[in-house]
């Protein structure tokens, strides 16, 4: 019975819970509708007429900012050609059209070796930067479109607005402040105070022409996009689709033997051109180990010649040591005496001597 009390208390709860919050969300709601209405019957305050200023306000500023936009454009391409001299004057022509111009050009006859049905030829390659005003730019673009191949082609743009807005508030607290020290140097009452007065007179005029160099820069880029283009000369047109696994296999195949075959020339066309400096350097270093051998074989010879000298002069001294000990023991005896035997060992001449002694 208790336990059935508490779970009928704990559900009476949770219903008394539901339904303050019902009532609260009511009230909430109630209150916004209320405030609605409060705020449409005011002149003034209609939600039409205040989403028209908010709409015409940032119309009129994003207006404001396209026009005082700084954007800097750099647009990188790599292209093929077929037809390469005639690729550049198409190229040097839609660059005329644009009312661009080229700042550097490099033209190579390349470096490397390309292998197609006639053979291995030398591709000519040429790099170019141009500059183009900024509202041509697309125009140039499409108009070398269909005059050369395109592989890849990349846009990069730089948004130089907050840069070059700070530093036209820097040039104008610098001309105020120019403005200043020329007043001041008007004014000026002994030598000391107008030279320190001159000196910070110029380091502003250097900051000043610093900052207008600047801006001239920045304007420059803005008003003319930079286009770097690299033309390549090939016999056949990369394929623009995606290849097929066995496509991408036989290619690599003949990539991989182009390049070994490449190789190969290069390292005989080095060698070939390498061979008298090599030729010369194996003569120095077959010079340089005689004169290294010759010198350890003198040295060899002296060591064993000094050894053997060494080794006599211990043999004799060592024949000499042994000759004295012997004296020593052994000493030598006069007479008919033999040293072999000893006195009592000796027999008489005539064979009695022993029948004598007995006696």
């Amino acid at each position: 019975m208790e336990r059935r009390k508490s779970f009928f208390k704990i559900l009476i709860a949770l219903f008394a819970v539901v339904c303050a919050l019902v009532v609260f969300a009511s009230c909430s709601q109630s209150h916004k509708y209320g405030q609605e209405g409060i705020l449409s019957d005011k002149p003034g305050f209609s939600d039409s007429g205040f989403a028209n200023e908010v709409n015409a306000d940032k119309t009129e500023s994003d207006a404001n900012s396209k026009v005082n936009e700084k954007l800097i454009k750099e647009v990188s391409i790599s292209a093929e050609t077929l037809a390469f001299d005639d690729a550049l004057k198409d190229i040097s022509d839609a660059v005329k059209a644009a009312g661009g111009y080229v700042s550097n050009s490099t033209v190579n006859q390349g470096s490397k070796s390309q292998y197609y049905g006639r053979g291995y030829v030398r591709a000519r390659y040429a790099e170019y930067e141009i500059r183009i005003p900024a509202e041509n730019l697309d125009g140039f673009l499409k108009g070398i479109e269909g005059r050369i191949n395109i592989n890849s082609s990349s846009e990069k743009v730089t948004d130089a607005t907050e840069t070059y807005y700070d530093i036209q508030a820097r040039l104008e607290t610098l001309n105020s402040k120019k403005d200043a020290l020329n007043e001041m140097l008007s004014k000026a009452e002994n030598v000391n105070q107008l030279l320190d007065i001159q000196d910070k007179l110029y380091q502003t005029i250097s900051e000043i022409e610093s900052y207008k160099a600047r801006l001239m820069v920045i304007d420059s880029k803005v008003s003319f996009s930079t286009v770097k283009l690299t033309l390549t000369e090939v016999e056949v047109y990369t394929p623009s689709e995606e290849e097929s696994f066995g496509s991408r296999v036989k290619e690599s195949f003949k990539e991989g033997w182009e390049n070994f075959v490449e190789g190969w020339q290069n390292f005989t066309v080095w060698f070939v051109g390498a061979l008298p400096g090599l030729l010369l350097f194996v003569l120095i270093a077959l010079a340089v180990f005689l004169i290294i051998r010759g010198i350890i074989k003198s040295k060899r010879k002296k060591a064993a010649k000094r050894a053997e000298e060494i080794s006599r002069a211990n043999m004799e001294r060592q024949q000499n040591a042994f000759r004295e000990n012997t004296a020593v023991i052994n000493p030598p005896i006069y007479g008919n005496v033999n040293p072999g035997m000893t006195q009592q060992n000796r027999a008489p001449a005539n064979g009695q001597g022993g029948q004598a002694d007995k006696k």
